[in-house]
């Protein structure tokens, strides 16, 4: 079979956010209706051009005579496209078909990669790659990706967080379609708030990057994209079944009332039900839960104005702790019990109308209220959170549109009602700020200044308890052609610390926390070299990405487990607090559908302690990737393949350890791999795939500190290092009404 470029235009309503009967409108995506993100377009005789954002759309100067649009794309042969003067709005479909007589596509694109155009270091990551795991939530859909890692906090609630450029996840701003959310009170749960069968697709920028979404993201950003109604299938169900008695039913509606109007209703529910105890230690290896989770989205996409309006409801429960029947009678468990209940109405407008044709306004909003209760043995923590954040941007160019600029204003306010025991944890935060952004993108050519790109911003927010604060970022890149780019990128991030929704796993345990002063905001600067290159080798396509990062803070609120036994202590840094990262992926279409990706990385995480500067505990500074994906030529199937080594961990001191348990809780953690396989089988609308997680069965066999006496001093479930479930398979299918 040959792949080849199928162009589909027509007239339709304009429906750009710049002046759309000057524009060319096109989107891009392939035949399962992915839209392909960071596609280069242009015009082949004046090589005026764009890259599709991460809806795979692009907007382009109409031209008055017929003219011919090259587009190129990762592991994709340039192709030209014929467009007439009359022609407003152009589809480019990237299909298999038997024969053809359009232009020839050497190889399909690539569900993951990373851009060799942007200025910024972005990886994109498509909702086909999300496939090739079961990705039942956000938290799970990073694990064929190599910049991010997912660890879990603690051995009783199974809560995960995300991890870049070795620091946790607080320091990654977590973005839904541009929209800082799931933060404060949502931490410890929020990434499981987000189906993955929602997930249209992932952008991962690494480092300082865009001003315009907040003043976050020491290590970067992840932005989320959702199904869009006028491009999801007006029925899908996803179905899925695993033996630890794990449950999940995902159900889309979508429906195109006409050519401006479009809605949509995504719908999640989720059950764990089994309860065993594969170590011993009289806990469940996995909370109970159930889940209820739902989105509704409407959209208008007209010739002057484009808004959305959604509405996110979600409804969790989990319980864990000890299994009463395993336990002596009259025995007291220990139990847990969580609760959180959350709904969000967000959305963005847009219009166009205005008489510059390369400015647009902008403007994003969300209003949300989480609410959440939790029980650990004899403690109580609760809290609620009303959260109103809006984003005003206006976006223009000077002469054309190499020149661009953003001007925003932003303002951000969050009420927090929290309670610890007797203990009122309450404050409030409120954050107007503005923001303007320069960016220099030319289409990459012969010349110096048709090789450089350039992004230089900044925003002057104030905070109502820690007064001004200014935040510079820069991202310069340099490509040496078109498949090779060096990019450097600095700035600050800041951030106020959540301490107790941040860190909920220190409430499993008997440990005692201690404030020993009033905590200052969170200051850090991030610098970072990227080198990206691709190669084509016996016409099979390699992707080479070496990143470089060293984040700095200069000042940051440091959660000491190891000072004072029975205690953490919170308190202001005092000293030094660094990050080097360093990141070096090979990514490689081996053969005909058959694809490698080798991925190593290393984190060096160190910080000023009481007691000295020292590697952050439980922190693995080594860490690897392996994936083999092969699908078929008939596409039919797909096999996948994955494998994850973590490196050696340092325990927190033993001196916090009963002498009885230093065997199992002192020194270092060995070094461990994790295999997971699954396999799909593809029908017109069908699909069936059926996988293991963990098939070597690695698990950590003591995870509890004390656990015959979870009421008593020495108690603790904090120092997790490895999975605590075992083997195990699933099954699911995906089917869908076009």
């Amino acid at each position: 079979m040959k792949k080849a470029l199928l162009i589909m235009a027509g007239l339709v309503s304009a429906i750009s956010l710049m002046g759309q009967n000057q524009l060319l409108y096109g989107n891009i995506f392939n035949q399962n209706g992915e839209n392909l993100i960071g596609a280069t377009v242009q015009w082949e005789d004046s090589g005026e051009g764009t890259v599709s954002d991460e809806n795979g759309e692009f907007w382009l100067a109409r031209r008055p005579d017929t003219a011919w649009l090259l587009v190129q794309y990762v592991g994709i042969e340039p192709s030209l496209v014929e467009v007439w003067p009359e022609e407003d709005s152009l589809f480019i479909l990237v299909e298999e078909v038997v024969e053809l007589n359009t232009v020839e596509v050497t190889a399909g694109a690539k569900d993951q990669y990373t851009s060799t155009l942007k200025t910024g270091n972005l990886e994109y990551v498509s909702s086909k790659e999300l496939r090739k795991a079961p990705c039942c939530s956000l938290a799970e859909s990073f694990e064929t990706t190599g910049a991010v890692d997912v660890a879990i906090q603690d051995a009783v609630t199974s809560a995960k967080e995300v991890q870049m450029l070795g620091l946790r996840g607080v320091y990654t701003q977590m973005l839904l379609e541009k929209r800082p959310t799931l933060y404060g009170l949502a931490t410890p749960l929020g990434l499981d708030f987000i189906p993955g069968t929602w997930i249209q697709g992932i952008q991962i920028s690494k480092g300082s990057s865009t001003v315009q979404s907040g003043y976050g993201g020491a290590a970067g950003q992840i932005n989320v994209e959702l199904a869009k109604p006028w491009q999801d299938k007006p029925l899908f169900i996803n179905a899925f079944g695993s033996t630890t008695e794990r449950g999940e039913l995902n159900v889309h509606l979508n429906h195109k009332w006409n050519d401006e109007w479009s809605s949509g209703v995504l719908l999640h529910g989720s059950t764990v039900r089994g309860e065993f105890d594969k170590n011993g230690d009289t806990f469940t290896d996995l909370p109970k839960k159930t889940s209820l989770i739902g989105l509704f989205r409407t959209f208008y996409r007209g010739e002057f104005l484009r808004s959305q309006l959604n509405l996110h409801v979600v409804s969790d429960e989990r319980s864990s702790g000890q299994i009463a029947a395993l336990l002596p009678d009259g025995t007291l468990p220990y139990t847990i019990q969580q609760q959180n209940d959350r709904a969000e109405l967000f959305g963005k407008i847009g219009y166009l109308g205005l008489a510059n044709d390369h400015s647009s306004i902008g403007f994003i909003y969300s209003l949300s209220r989480h609410k959440t209760a939790n029980r650990f043995g004899l403690s109580e923590y609760t809290g609620t959170q009303n959260s109103a954040y809006a984003n005003l941007v206006f976006s223009s160019a000077f002469a054309n549109e190499d020149h661009k600029w953003n001007l925003g204003a932003s303002y951000q306010y969050d009420d927090y009602k929290e309670m610890l025991d007797e203990e009122d944890l309450s404050r409030r935060e409120k954050l107007p700020g503005v923001f303007a952004e320069y960016l220099y993108q030319p289409h990459v050519g012969e010349g110096f200044w048709n090789k450089i790109g350039v992004i230089a911003g900044a925003r002057l927010d104030h905070h109502n308890r820690y007064g001004l604060l200014f935040t510079p970022r820069l991202n310069i890149k340099y490509n040496f052609d078109e498949e090779t780019i060096l990019r450097f990128s600095a700035g600050k991030a800041w951030r106020t610390a959540q301490v107790l929704s941040e860190n909920l796993s220190v409430l499993a345990s008997s440990r005692h926390l201690i404030f020993e002063t009033e905590l200052d905001i969170e200051e850090a600067t991030n610098v970072g070299l990227n080198f990206t290159k691709n190669f084509d080798i016996g016409h099979k396509h390699l992707q080479l990405v070496i990143d470089a990062y060293h984040t700095r803070f200069e000042q940051q609120v440091v959660m000491d487990m190891e000072y004072e036994h029975g205690a953490v202590l919170f308190y202001n840094l005092d000293g030094r607090s660094r990050s080097n990262s360093l990141l070096v992926s090979l990514n490689y279409e081996l053969l005909e559908g058959l694809d490698v990706k080798a991925i190593w990385k290393y984190n060096d995480v160190r910080i000023d302690y009481k007691d000295g500067f020292r590697q952050k505990p439980l922190h693995a500074p080594h860490r690897a990737l392996l994936t083999v994906d092969y699908e078929t030529p008939s596409e039919n199937w797909m096999f996948n393949l994955n494998a994850q080594i973590v490196g050696s961990q340092r325990f927190a001191d033993d001196h916090q350890v009963p002498a009885e348990f230093k065997d199992q809780f002192s020194g270092n953690t060995p070094v461990y791999t994790i295999f997971n396989a699954q396999v799909t089988r593809r029908f017109k609308n069908l699909e069936l795939y059926a996988g293991g997680e963990n098939l070597t069965d690695y698990r950590q066999e003591h995870a509890i500190i004390d656990f015959d006496n979870p009421f008593g001093e020495h108690f603790d479930a904090m120092q997790v290092w490895a999975p605590l479930v075992g083997a195990r398979a699933y099954v699911g299918l995906r089917w869908w009404i076009e």
